[in-house]
């Protein structure tokens, strides 16, 4: 069952790789007028009722095909100003501007429909939210008295509100989508359109609809507290786990670090809050964060053991990394479905005790309930419900660094209120596509300084593709 976000993660994804989002339009209208056509035969009064949105350009591409064969009338139903999506647009020119009936009253609705065999009904897709509006709640109770049959488009128009179309069935695209039975949405058929594999399966520029975006009156803290303690032996990998975190854009980050090396800490993130560890600071600061990252460059010690059994009974989203993998791998039975494991194959292998691999991956994750990010060539990303696959980046992200990198931008995200799955799936993919911009631009004479340097404008790339395709 498909979420309704995953439905427009796949559909940015088809645009990114494919250009067009047309070509579904007129997929989907072939796969809805053939299933009419198979059960219904020809020479039927049907009647399509179509929104403004994407939907109702299905609709509308449903109609032109049934149009030759049949005694057809078309609605649409415009916004305020008269207008339609684009994509509804050109629907709207294929079949004929001057035949379309536009946003008649209510009485001359309910007369269409009373002399209608079939209604096609392709009033909103998914998202919709309680209140219906008129004149679509009138327009949903005239369809549902109707004895006609009722074919919905994708969903059922207002599924999931008081004011939904009950139709005989659904014709509805690549998986069923999140909230539909039999009891709402009638007999449930499932059509291919065309995507195909690397839209569903693999991260794309679409994870970006899952990022949180930045209210224009939010208020500090709103967008995210990040705590990381990481970095005690090895301060450089700390650092750079605050810095990638940044571009996630959380409002706040706390460092906890040892005294020692506390000075040195407050010199390289000087914009950044750096306590110094202790019981006490760990405690109030793992209840004000929303996410915390702990493992890169941390070193294995009696105080590193205490802050990972720490991490684990606060109950926080959590990203575990290099040395907390190993302390985890002791630890198993505290593992649970907020935690975000990212191992390369050795850590994995310690973690798991299993070769590394995607099937071991999702075991893994079925079992403790976690989110695993095998990290590699192609990451696999799996929290044993689903599996991602992110290819790309740079032979040259073999260097030290890249990982604490990842760590970080993960744990920012988490804060930014996304799950475990969805903040490493889309981290994953960034940090990638990061890692190929740097290489255009310097082949492979760079090193984290110019990754990090680099990912805000990555991020602002695939940031700006979803915001002008919305």
């Amino acid at each position: 069952m498909m979420e309704n976000i995953e439905g427009k993660r796949i559909d940015f994804n088809y645009k990114w790789n494919h250009g067009d989002l047309f070509i579904l339009m007129e997929n989907a209208g072939k796969a809805v007028s053939e299933y009419i056509t198979e059960k219904y035969g020809k020479n039927r009064n049907i009647l399509v009722i179509s929104g403004s949105g994407n939907n109702g350009g299905d609709g509308i591409i449903t109609a032109h095909n049934l149009d030759s064969d049949n005694n057809l009338k078309l609605i649409v139903m415009t916004r305020s100003d008269g207008s339609v999506s684009s994509l509804s647009r050109r629907a709207m020119e294929k079949f004929g501007n001057d035949r379309i009936i536009k946003n008649p009253n209510t009485g001359d609705i309910r007369k269409m429909i009373s002399e209608s065999d079939i209604i096609v009904d392709a009033i909103f897709g998914t998202g919709i939210r309680d209140p219906v509006k008129e004149p679509y709640s009138s327009i949903i109770e005239e369809i549902n008295l109707s004895r006609a049959e009722v074919i919905s488009i994708d969903v059922p128009s207002g599924l999931g509100t008081s004011h939904s179309v009950l139709p005989d069935a659904t014709v509805t695209f690549t998986d069923v989508k999140e909230g539909m039975n039999e009891k709402n949405s009638g007999s449930i058929n499932v059509r291919n359109i065309g995507i195909d594999e690397r839209e569903i399966n693999y991260a794309g520029p679409g994870d970006m609809v899952y990022f949180p975006k930045i209210e224009k009156n939010g208020h500090k803290g709103q967008n995210g507290k990040v705590l990381i303690m990481a970095g005690w032996k090895f301060t450089g990998a700390g650092c750079m786990t605050a810095r990638a975190a940044e571009n996630a854009l959380p409002d706040l980050i706390t460092m906890l670090v040892p005294k020692a090396s506390s000075t040195i800490f407050s010199i390289k993130l000087e914009d950044q809050i750096v306590g110094v560890f202790n019981s006490l600071n760990m405690k109030n600061e793992l209840e004000k964060c929303n996410a915390v990252l702990t493992g890169p460059g941390m070193g294995i010690s009696e105080d590193s053991v205490k802050v990972v059994l720490a991490v684990c009974k606060s109950g926080k989203k959590a990203v575990f990394d290099a040395d907390a993998i190993h302390i985890m791998a002791e630890h198993r039975d505290l593992i649970n479905q907020n935690m975000l494991f990212t191992p390369h194959s050795h850590e994995f292998e310690v973690l798991t005790g299993t070769e590394a691999n995607r099937e071991n991956a999702e075991k893994f994750s079925v079992k403790y309930g976690c989110t695993i990010l095998l990290k590699g060539p192609a990451d696999i990303i799996t929290n044993g419900k689903k599996t991602v696959i992110s290819e790309g980046g740079s032979p040259r992200m073999a260097m030290g660094g890249t990982g604490d990198i990842l760590a970080g931008l993960c744990t920012g995200l988490m804060a930014r209120n996304m799950d475990p799955f969805h903040a490493a799936v889309l981290g994953s993919f960034i940090n990638k596509k990061n890692g190929e911009r740097v290489e255009k631009e310097r082949s492979y004479w760079f090193n984290t300084y110019d990754l990090l340097g680099s990912m805000g404008r990555t991020f602002r790339q695939y940031y700006d593709f979803i915001i002008s395709n919305e």
